[in-house]
């Protein structure tokens, strides 16, 4: 059995288990976009299974697994603030090395692969994180219920005024008319993204990728209060070093668990069935509660399921697998974005728009699996990944030693 509070080269296992998690889940939901040229949800097969799987992606991924990494981000914050200060050196220039580091990563990931980068908004939001670092838990917690309350309200407000003014001939129709334009747009956007996809070359995908992304800048900011409010929830767990003893909360992530999904899973069957029903303008609008309400609690509720499982003596031998592709997380999340873009891009296979949502949900499974043995196998010879030599490098500013000197910590994982 895996011992969680083993601290390897100031690492710790679980948080290792659920970073390879989360990424499994960000595998799934960033293939299906591939499959109809549009973000999953929005466009509707003539496959009854594709929607089916569709459906199971809005409802247990998407907003998840990407929240339940901000999450991670944080606790990775307050280990890395605690070892500056036992270590007495400064965390503000090295942090923020990191983070430049991070908005280059980001950046060279939008323009070379895939505009579906998060490394870019963790970057800023993380420079927010800063501000941060010497708060009370007092104040952590009034921060992160603000920042995920308040858009909650709003979001509810604008769908009360819509359906109000609705019910108004003059707007109802001016409404409608905005919405059919809009859907328009959406199919014209969709069809040219398929046909440059398949058709442009190299460079010009990467100058849409590019311009493409600043267009949607103003709409992924809205993303900052989730994100911000999950960073901070995960310092403070970190803060609190809640995962170093997991037996001593065993109770505590054990009614996480049970309440989180028990209220999640049927409120986002809900809010995807709305989504389903209700009109254009209303539905896009009520995904916002996916991201600011299921989307945290669901997270929450997978990571400590996750936790409980985790130590358990026979089903830890199935999640330490977890552990591999989670030491190596941003190279595997960029070997993801290297692989798809091969899959679907006119430049490698060229399959954009042409695999079914199940079919391509299969194959990131199989490619998730071989990422774990690929990663596995270079544990035994590697400390970490490429990607991760040159940002601890370049945060430290002192040269870091890649190769392994022995196979203890790789050993442990297997134990």
């Amino acid at each position: 059995m895996i011992d969680t509070n083993v601290v390897s080269e100031n690492r710790i296992v679980l948080l290792d288990a659920l970073r390879g998690f989360a990424l499994f889940g960000i595998f799934l939901i960033n293939i299906a976009s591939f499959t109809i040229g549009g973000p999953p949800g929005f466009v509707e097969s003539d496959n009854y299974f594709d929607n089916v799987v569709t459906a199971f992606l809005l409802i247990f991924v998407e907003s998840k697994f990407f929240t339940l990494f901000s999450f991670l981000f944080g606790i990775g914050f307050s280990i890395q603030l605690l070892s500056a200060k036992n270590k007495n050196k400064s965390f503000l220039p090295q942090f923020s090395r990191r983070l430049a580091v991070l908005f280059i990563f980001g950046w060279a990931h939008i323009f070379f692969l895939w505009d579906g980068d998060i490394l870019l908004l963790y970057s800023m939001v993380g420079a927010i994180l800063l501000f941060f670092r010497n708060s009370s838990e007092k104040k952590l917690i009034q921060w992160v219920i603000g920042l995920l309350i308040i858009p909650i309200i709003i979001v509810t407000i604008a769908l009360i005024t819509i359906s109000i003014l609705r019910t108004v001939p003059e707007l109802g129709m001016k409404i409608k008319l905005a919405e059919t334009a809009f859907i328009n747009e959406f199919k014209n956007a969709q069809e040219q993204t398929i046909e440059s996809f398949l058709n442009s070359s190299y460079l010009t995908l990467a100058k849409e990728r590019f311009l493409g992304y600043l267009g949607l800048f103003p709409l992924l900011l809205s993303r900052v209060p989730s994100v911000l409010a999950m960073f901070l929830l995960g310092y403070l767990v970190g803060k609190k070093r809640y995962l170093y003893n997991i037996d001593k909360n065993k109770k505590q992530l054990l009614k996480i668990s049970k309440w989180c999904l028990a209220v999640g899973i049927p409120l986002n069957i809900f809010i995807i069935v709305m989504f389903k029903i209700l009109p254009p303008l209303s539905s896009v609008i009520i995904l916002f509660y996916n991201q600011y309400l299921t989307g945290p609690m669901l997270s929450l509720g997978f990571a400590s399921l996750f936790i409980l499982l985790f130590n358990h003596k026979y089903i830890s031998k199935i999640l330490k697998y977890f552990i591999y592709t989670g030491r190596l997380s941003l190279s595997n999340y960029i070997f993801q974005s290297i692989v798809y873009s091969f899959l679907f891009y006119n430049y490698g296979l060229g399959l954009y728009g042409k695999l079914n949502t199940w079919q391509a949900v299969i194959i990131a499974i199989f490619i998730y699996v071989v990422m774990i043995y690929i990663s596995k196998w270079w544990l035994s010879y590697y400390r970490m990944g490429l990607l991760e030599w040159l940002w601890r490098t370049v945060t430290k500013l002192e040269f870091q030693t890649i190769t392994r000197k022995n196979k203890e910590s790789v050993i442990k994982m297997d134990q």
